[in-house]
Order: structure tokens, then C-alpha cells, then sequence
């Protein structure tokens, strides 16, 4: 990741440096904000109303570097950031950056992040949920499904029995799946995955040789009250399969049951 550069005073939703020495006598837990990357032309209101009714405070930042700034003010003030939405208006590169910034901080490595996009282009997709991002949204969409989809981002974390990160070391044969560490290892490598083929593998592993049929995986993915695009699920799976094959051997450990969904075999070697 490029190292960040100083630059322009955070732009909206946050107090001034006078304001804020006085906010932060006050240390007590406070709701979570969220984090808005929106950069032009009115795109900034339009993204807002989708946070509005979810969060108290919207704060918005136009580049990678204003949001890494943020973030420290946050902290600093007793606040934590609870969700991340990137706008079509701000370029791939700043959310990359981004991204890998939050994923690599402990206390953000579980913050839902969606990134809203105008482009047609299934690589550019790939490459931001590869770094990290949970939902990448074609634009335009209605608002309400918009919301809607983002109140499936923040329910995943809701639930205990769903949860990916419950403490747990999971060995398949020649696969370690290790939740504290966040760490997936194969054939004795590391193997960096995304927020979500994270999610998929932990549900596989917990319960090797059972098949998981694509719907189920779909709805513990992005809930079960709105359509999905499937080809959104077979994405993370072919991510998956890439990073578990080598050079002179592709992935056989993820197997596809035809017409019903996907199993980890019972010993995966």
C-alpha cells in the first residue's frame, strides 16, 4: 500500500480540532459511525440518505488518506467507525488503499464495507472484493434494495451461531482454517482470502464432507429477504479454488455437488 500523504482538513461530519479536545474528556461508549468516500456532484447527498437512517453520524472524506485520518480522530474521540461505503465517484485505487488499511487494523478487520460502482467490468469487481470489501453494488440500484442490502451487511455480525470469527481452529486434512488468527493455511502455505470467502470456508470446514446447498450459502451471505445476482456466489468460490490450487495441481478440496452446492471434502489433501 502507498504510504499516506498529509493533505485537506476532513470535509464534513466531524468537529473542528476546538470541538473535538473537548469531546474527548468524554470516554464513554458511543454508537457506531459511518465512514462515507464520495467525491463530486451532489454524490455525496445521494450516498448519505442510503446511512441516514442507520447510523447517527455520517462522515464523509473524499480519498484513502482523509479516511485514515479519520479514523484516528474516531478513535481519538472514543467513537468507532461501523460501516464503510465507497461511492462510484471515488477511483479504485483510493479503495484499495482503503481497505487494505482497515483490514490490516485489529479493530476494523470486521467493519462491513460496500463499494457502490458504475463499471461493467468483472476483474475490476474481483480486485476490490479480493482486498477486502464484503459488497460490491452496481449502480444504479433502488434505494431501497440499497438499504436493504446494507442492513444484511450489518446483520452478519448479529448473530453468534453465524458468526465467522467465535473462536475456533479448524483442521481438514492438509487445511487449517484458524478464526482468532483470521488465518487459513493449505499444504502448509498461508493463504490471504477475502472477508468473504472467509465466511464461506469457515462454514464449509465446521462441517467437512456436508453439502451446503448454494441458497443456504447465499442467504448467510447476503440474507434471505432480497435477490442476489448467483453468479456473486460461484466469484468467491472461484476465488477460493484459485487460491487453494497450485502451480501443477488445481483445487480439489472445495468440490461442487451439481444442482445442489458446494462440500469441502472429508480429508482434504
Amino acid at each position: 500500500m502507498k504510504p499516506f500523504r498529509h493533505t485537506e482538513v476532513i470535509r464534513t461530519g466531524y468537529p473542528s480540532p476546538m470541538e473535538e479536545s473537548i469531546m474527548v474528556a468524554d470516554k464513554k461508549e458511543k454508537p457506531a459511525i459511518a465512514l462515507l468516500f464520495a467525491d463530486g456532484d451532489g454524490r455525496e447527498e445521494n450516498a448519505r440518505r442510503h446511512l441516514a437512517g442507520l447510523f447517527p453520524k455520517v462522515v464523509a472524506v473524499r480519498t484513502s488518506e482523509e479516511g485514515v485520518w479519520t479514523v484516528r480522530r474516531v478513535a481519538a474521540n472514543g467513537e468507532r467507525v461501523g460501516f464503510l461505503l465507497f461511492d462510484a465517484s471515488i477511483r479504485e485505487g483510493e479503495v484499495l488503499d482503503f481497505i487494505a488499511f482497515a483490514r490490516g487494523r485489529g479493530n476494523m478487520r470486521k467493519v462491513p464495507a460496500m463499494v457502490l460502482t458504475e463499471g461493467k467490468d468483472p476483474e475490476a469487481r474481483v480486485r476490490v472484493l479480493e482486498a477486502g470489501a464484503d459488497e460490491v453494488l452496481a449502480i444504479p440500484c433502488p434505494p431501497r434494495e440499497t438499504v436493504a442490502r446494507i442492513h444484511a451487511l450489518m446483520r452478519r455480525g448479529e448473530s453468534p451461531s453465524e458468526d465467522p470469527y467465535a473462536s475456533a481452529r479448524y483442521v481438514v486434512g492438509e487445511l487449517i482454517v484458524d478464526t482468532d488468527r483470521h488465518d487459513v493455511r493449505w499444504q502448509g502455505r498461508r493463504v490471504l482470502v477475502t472477508p468473504l470467502e472467509f465466511r464461506i470456508l469457515v462454514r464449509l470446514v465446521r462441517e467437512p464432507g456436508k453439502v451446503f446447498p448454494r441458497e443456504e450459502l447465499m442467504a448467510m451471505l447476503w440474507g434471505e429477504h432480497w435477490e442476489v445476482e448467483d453468479h456473486n456466489l460461484s466469484v468467491h468460490i472461484h476465488g477460493l479454488r484459485k487460491k487453494l490450487s497450485t502451480a501443477d495441481k488445481p483445487c480439489t478440496v472445495i468440490e461442487t455437488v451439481r444442482g445442489v452446492g458446494y462440500r469441502v471434502r472429508d480429508t482434504a489433501s
